[in-house]
C-alpha cells in the first residue's frame, strides 16, 4: 500500500470519528470488522457494546498485557527493581517476530524492556522479562495463568509470555499451541490494570514514540489510535495469522456538563486488516462516547426519607445514603429505583445499614446500588412507646 493511500485511509477514519452524531440503528452494526469485541466503562464495568464477547480466540500480543501487569506487580511488591539490569542471552536474542532487537550480551534495565514490550511489542523483551521475574519462561507462564484466574479471566489460558504461536517441530502442519482468551476477559484485564495501576500503565502505553538513546533505538507505538484521539492512552496491539488484527484500547472521558470523569475500555479481536481494526475501535469509541453518560445519582449522606417503625411517630428513623453512587446511563433509557429494607430491630445506632436502594433500567438491569443507613440513634425507648409497640403487635 502506498503512503498516499495510507494517509487517505487515516483521514477517512479521523473524519468518521469527529463528524456529528449519526444513528447507528441496531447496536449490532456498530463494529462491522471484528470477529469478537466489547466496550465497557471503567468505573462501573457496565458493558456498553458487545459482539461475540465470550468466543475463545488466539490473542496474539495482547498476551503482553499480562506480562506487563506481572512486571508492574513484581516491582511494586519489591520482588524486582525497575532498574535491574538484565543481560541478554542467546535464547532471548533469537526470539522471532516483532522485536526490540535485543542482542546477546546486551545489558538492558527492566523498565526499558517493559517499554519495548508494550510500545513496540517486542517478543524478545517479553522473554527477557519472564526469565528475570519467573527465573524461567515456563514458571512465568504458570504465574500468568494463576493471575488470570485470580482477577476473573475465566476463559483464558497462556502457553507463553508473548503470544507467538508454538508450532510442533515434529509435525509442522499440526495446529500450533497459542494463548487463548476472549474479548470479555481481555477487557477484565484492562480494567484491572487501570483500576489498580493506571499511572504505571499509562506512563508507558500513552507514549507515541519510544526512544532509548543508549541502544540507538527509536520506534513509534504500534497503537495508531494514540495519534488520532488525544484522550486515548493505551493499551496494546496484537497480530498473528490465526488471531488476526487485535487491539485492546482505553480512552479517558473528561468531566463536563454531562459526564463525570471516566474511561472507556474496549477490545477488538480478529479483524482481517489493521485499518479495519482501527475502524472497529473508532466505531465502538464513538458509540460509547455519544450514547452513554457517567452520572452521580446520589451523594454520600443524601437524605432518602424517613421511616417510622410500626407506624409510631416516636420511632422515627432518618434514612441517608452510605456513599456516592455513580452510574453509567444510556442517554435514552429510563432509570427506576427500588428500596428494599431488611428486618429492622431495636436498638438502632447511627450508621447502621437498614436496606439497599437500587437503580435499574426498564430491562431490569441493575446499574448501581447503595446501602441505606440510619442518620440517627434509636436506642432509649420510653415505657409509653414500648406499650404502644405491644399494642401494635
Amino acid at each position: 500500500m502506498t503512503k498516499k493511500v495510507q494517509i487517505f485511509l487515516i483521514l477517512l477514519i479521523i473524519i468518521s470519528f469527529i463528524t456529528p452524531s449519526i444513528s447507528y440503528g441496531q447496536i449490532s452494526n456498530v463494529d462491522k470488522f471484528s470477529k469478537s469485541s466489547i466496550l465497557i466503562d471503567q468505573y462501573t464495568g457496565r458493558v456498553l457494546y458487545e459482539k461475540n464477547p465470550d468466543e475463545k480466540r488466539p490473542l496474539a500480543s495482547l498476551s503482553k498485557m499480562m506480562t506487563f501487569l506481572i512486571a508492574i506487580e513484581a516491582i511494586n511488591n519489591k520482588e524486582v527493581n525497575k532498574n535491574d539490569i538484565i543481560v541478554v542471552d542467546k535464547d532471548i536474542a533469537k526470539v522471532r517476530g516483532s522485536s526490540y532487537h535485543l542482542k546477546v550480551g546486551e545489558k538492558v534495565p527492566l523498565i526499558e524492556l517493559m517499554k519495548g514490550l508494550m510500545i513496540v511489542s517486542g517478543n524478545d523483551a517479553a522473554v527477557a522479562i519472564s526469565k528475570h521475574i519467573g527465573k524461567s519462561e515456563e514458571n512465568f507462564v504458570k504465574i500468568m495463568n494463576k493471575r488470570a484466574q485470580e482477577i476473573g479471566m475465566k476463559n483464558t489460558s497462556f502457553v507463553n509470555c508473548n503470544g507467538l504461536p508454538i508450532y510442533s517441530l515434529a509435525d509442522p502442519k499440526k495446529p500450533p499451541k497459542e494463548n487463548i482468551s476472549t474479548a470479555r476477559d481481555i477487557a477484565i484485564l484492562g480494567k484491572y490494570m487501570m483500576d489498580n495501576y493506571e499511572k504505571e500503565v499509562t506512563a508507558i502505553t500513552d507514549m507515541q514514540t519510544y526512544t532509548y538513546s543508549d541502544r540507538g533505538f527509536c520506534k513509534n507505538n504500534t497503537n495508531g489510535l494514540l495519534s488520532i484521539i488525544p484522550e486515548v492512552d493505551g493499551i496494546k496491539t496484537g497480530y498473528t495469522g490465526n488471531a488476526g488484527y487485535c487491539l485492546a484500547f482505553s480512552m479517558k472521558i473528561n468531566e463536563d456538563d454531562k459526564n463525570l470523569e471516566n474511561r472507556l475500555i474496549g477490545v477488538s479481536l480478529g479483524a482481517n486488516h489493521k485499518n479495519k481494526r482501527m475502524q472497529a475501535c473508532l466505531a465502538m469509541l464513538k458509540y460509547g462516547r455519544e450514547n452513554f453518560t457517567t452520572q452521580k445519582v446520589m451523594s454520600k449522606d443524601d437524605l432518602i426519607g424517613k421511616k417510622y417503625l410500626k407506624g409510631i411517630d416516636e420511632l422515627e428513623i432518618t434514612l441517608e445514603s452510605e456513599d456516592d453512587l455513580i452510574i453509567v446511563k444510556k442517554n435514552d433509557e429510563n432509570i427506576n429505583t427500588q428500596i428494599t429494607f431488611k428486618e429492622i430491630e431495636l436498638p438502632i445506632k447511627k450508621g447502621d445499614v437498614l436496606g439497599v436502594i437500587k437503580y435499574y433500567n426498564d430491562d431490569g438491569v441493575v446499574l448501581g446500588s447503595d446501602n441505606i443507613i440510619s442518620r440517627n440513634d434509636l436506642c432509649d425507648i420510653s415505657l409509653k412507646t414500648r406499650i404502644k409497640m405491644i399494642f401494635k403487635n
